[in-house]
């Protein structure tokens, strides 16, 4: 199978010279098309489609909920786009009676109108599942999934609609990053790769040395009475042990398994953030909030606000607004997750995404720092710029400014941390002044 051409289980090289170069057009309307596969697909596969979209999609608090399909498998698995006020995601989904891992990759938006260049290709047999939109990848590369079986698939049924769809090529093989990325036509290859948290132009630290202000809070996290005052929500443990603060949920019981541990200091608009963390389990999610506050200025730790659990929906979507930032994320749900996104809250609106802050299976000491410069947010590790976000205060609503920074786990995880350090940021010469 490793020996087929691109196009050879098309119907005809005519017929795949054809489609890959199929004209679009937003205003036509056509019925949904099948195209048939000389031979079928099955252990092995790769499927590649163009999709021109008809317009930019967004989210945000103003979007509505938007949805159509990339293309069909019939009875096997589907592809499609979804666009709602939290998120925009592009999502394969096997159907019923393939056992098998979804893919499903959530952005901010999807611009346009564009020409993307989308594959999934699969090894079934291997444990291996990942796509590519014009060469970025959508899982992270050697990510080992369970093995599974996959039927003989014979068609592919593309949609109607002013969002077009051109059939490329179906093979019997399955492609690494190189062979799918040879495959993309040059002026696609690498193209909105920053969607998809991929950053071939890393972008600079922000040089704040001449702007550190005053030590606001700091905490070593190496025993007891370092994390005096320091509040827990949801079953959780925090304990002292050679010199590190290890953070655990007391038992896994799904979501009520979750659990966040508040500092109880509230930091201004401008901050910088330190501390070093390392994660111990295979999964997890490892997240922090901050600039928290009741949703009208209350303090979140209010008595006057609803008790909270580690329910992840009482913070994103309840009565408290903050932003918060997923650093690392292997979840049993979402395995070699290629994106560290950025949320802002109440809504969870997903604002902003980058590549991942800690990789599944590293055992390092990692540094993360993160500044707060009023509407621009920026996060690091170990030096690296993973997040970098400013907020425009109306897309998703009012910039948020001061507030409490909080650590939460999802209920697999078991990570330690130490060294908590705040200190007040200055605004840059002849700017703004903010509470």
């Amino acid at each position: 199978m490793s020996n087929q051409k691109p196009c050879a289980a098309v119907a005809s090289v005519a017929l795949c010279s054809l489609l890959l170069f199929w004209p679009f057009s937003a205003a036509a309307h056509e019925p949904s098309r099948e195209f048939k596969f000389e031979k079928p697909l099955g252990q092995q596969g790769t499927i590649s489609v163009r999709v021109q979209t008809d317009q930019a999609y967004q989210n945000g608090p103003g979007s509505k909920v938007v949805s159509f399909n990339v293309f069909e498998i019939p009875g096997v698995a589907k592809c499609s786009f979804l666009q709602s006020p939290t998120v925009c995601e592009l999502q394969w989904v096997w159907l019923s009676g393939v056992k098998a891992e979804d893919l499903k990759v959530e952005i901010p938006g999807l611009p346009g109108p564009e020409e993307y260049f989308i594959q999934y290709t699969w090894d079934a047999s291997a444990g291996h599942f990942t796509g590519y939109v014009n060469g970025s990848p959508l899982r992270l590369p050697g990510t080992a999934l369970p093995k599974w079986n996959v039927p003989d698939l014979s068609e592919v049924r593309l949609p109607s609609g002013p969002v077009k769809v051109t059939f490329v090529s179906a093979e019997p093989r399955y492609l690494n990053s190189t062979q799918a990325r040879a495959q993309v036509p040059e002026s696609l290859r690498g193209h909105r790769a920053a969607l998809f948290g991929v950053t071939e132009d890393e972008i600079p630290p922000l040089n704040i040395a001449t702007r550190l202000g005053e030590l606001l809070y700091e905490s070593a996290l190496d025993k007891a009475s370092d994390m005096h005052g320091w509040i827990m929500e949801g079953p959780g443990l925090a304990e002292s042990d050679n010199g590190w603060m290890h953070l655990k949920a007391a038992q896994a019981r799904g979501e009520n398994g979750h659990i966040v541990y508040w500092c109880p200091r509230d930091f201004p608009d401008r901050f910088v953030a330190e501390w070093e963390m390392q994660v111990l389990s295979e999964e997890g999610l490892c997240i922090t909030f901050f600039a928290a506050e009741g949703r009208k200025g209350e303090d979140i730790l209010s008595p006057t606000l609803p008790k909270r659990t580690g329910i992840f929906k009482q913070y994103t979507q309840g009565a408290i607004n903050c932003y918060h930032i997923s650093y690392f994320a292997n979840t049993p749900s979402a395995p070699g997750r290629i994106t560290s996104n950025m949320r802002k809250n109440s809504g969870f609106h997903v604002v902003a995404n980058g590549p991942p802050g800690i990789e599944p299976g590293s055992k390092s000491v990692h540094a993360v720092r993160l500044i707060k410069d009023a509407a621009h947010v920026q996060l690091q590790v170990d030096g690296k710029v993973i997040i970098d976000f400013e907020d425009d205060g109306r897309r998703y609503g009012p910039v948020l400014h001061g507030g409490k920074i909080g650590f939460r786990q999802m209920e697999w995880t078991l990570a330690r941390y130490r060294d908590f350090r705040v200190h007040g940021l200055a605004p840059e010469k002849g700017g703004s002044v903010t509470k």
